[in-house]
Parts: C-alpha cells; structure tokens; sequence
C-alpha cells in the first residue's frame, strides 16, 4: 500500500507562514477564535498537533482546500484523557475552505502550551508492499499476529498518511466499522536534513534522521486519525496508544 511521509522543516527555519501548509504543531492557520477547540474536562484550550490540507492522494477530505486539524489539551499532560477517542480532552475535525480566514490563528487567552511547529515541505511516496487483501488483517489482533513477521515489519512506524496503522497497543481500540484509517502521528519529529542550531529546540541525531520531541503521547506513543465519509464534510476521530 501507498502511503505519504512528510519531510519536514521546524517551522525557525523557514520563512514566516503567508498561506495555509500542511503543519504539525504552532498555531493553526485560519481558523477563528470562536472554533478553536476547548477541552471538556479542564475548560482550558487544546494545542494543535496536525493541520492537514486535502489532497485526492495522500488524503481525500471530499473537496478541494478542505482542512483537517487535530488537537488535543497540553494543560495538564496526563490529567486529561487525551489518549481517549471522543473524550473531550481531543478534537479532529475537518473545515470548509470558507469556514477559514486567510490569516494566522491568534494565541487564545489562557496561552495553551503549543507544540513544536514544523512544516512538510514536501510530501514522500513510499510502499509497505502490504496487499490489499492483507489490510484487513490490521484491524484484527488474531489475524494481524498471525500474518508472517516480515510484512508486520514492513509497517512505516512514524508520522504518516495513509498505508495501515502501527499499533503500539491493541487494534480493538479502533474505532467502528465506517471509520477509515487515514494517518498517524509520532511522538517525535523526523528531519531528513540537520535542522539549525539557532532555533533553540534540542535535535539529536537518531539512527539515520534528525529528531526533537513532539507531543506527548506517553511512553513511545503513536496517535491514530480516522475520518468517517458521510453527507457534508468527514467527521474525524484521534486517539493515541503508548508502550
């Protein structure tokens, strides 16, 4: 299977953001004070993790310039059940591009703890070799222990659209049937060239990339987007599983 790995620049080393880009973490673009999305269970802000453009390959929101973002709070990292789909302490949903502005997002007033920004300055075309027919499999711990280890091996583990989920956990987790697999993102940024050592972030070299700490999503932890297509726009859904 197809899927799409971001290559990334922190968001210090590049020019000022003018336009809506594919992102992780900062402040949204566009989106008004009023949507920003407020954690049901401290009243406080959440914090951007991901703000995703359509696109009819890597990652179909059903029209052009739609929008997915996903949050969760930062407020208090372990109080609120941000690893929970649908808890309140989350939000992934998609917006219109007319529901957005042309401008940056201001900080809300309680000032949320944002994530590291990065922006994808390109998107990766790469393939797990994983059959169509094997897909299902991923969604079911018996029959996803039982494929051979060589193609469980083959998943991408780290931030990504499209391809099929590495679970860090349990596949039961996943949401009902009519949810579809879209991406996932990793508790850690991936650089495929050294970011600048100006921009005061702490990158350490892993293995064959560049890397700073992303969100919090406890110990190794993976988070899982899901869209649900119906009428009207996708309704989304985000949760994360850690070691």
């Amino acid at each position: 299977m197809r899927y799409f790995v971001p290559n990334l620049k922190l968001s210090a080393d590049l020019p000022t953001q003018e336009k809506l880009e594919d992102k992780l973490g900062g402040l949204p673009w566009g989106l008004k004070p009023e949507q920003y999305p407020i954690c049901r269970h401290c009243g406080k802000s959440q914090s951007l993790l991901a703000q995703f453009v359509h696109n009819p390959e890597r990652l179909d929101l059903g029209k052009s310039d739609r929008t997915l973002l996903v949050f969760q709070c930062n407020y208090a990292p372990g109080g609120c059940p941000t690893w929970e789909g649908g808890s309140g302490a989350n939000a992934c949903f998609v917006l219109d591009p007319e529901e957005l502005s042309d401008s940056p997002t201001p900080m809300p007033a309680d000032c949320p703890q944002l994530e590291t920004e990065a922006r994808v300055i390109e998107w990766l075309a790469q393939d797990d070799q994983i059959l169509l027919e094997q897909v299902s499999a991923f969604y079911d711990d018996e029959q996803l222990e039982n494929l051979p280890d060589e193609t469980r091996n083959r998943v991408y583990t780290e931030t990504k659209l499209g391809g099929v989920p590495e679970w860090v956990q349990s596949s039961s987790e996943a949401p009902a049937e009519g949810w579809i697999f879209i991406g996932q993102l990793s508790d850690s940024y991936k650089f495929f060239q050294e970011p600048s050592e100006q921009n005061g972030i702490y990158v350490y070299l892993s293995s064959e990339y560049w890397a700073c700490d992303g969100p919090n999503f406890g110990d190794a932890g993976i988070g899982y987007i899901f869209l649900r297509h119906q009428s009207g726009k996708p309704n989304g859904w985000f949760f994360w599983q850690c070691g």
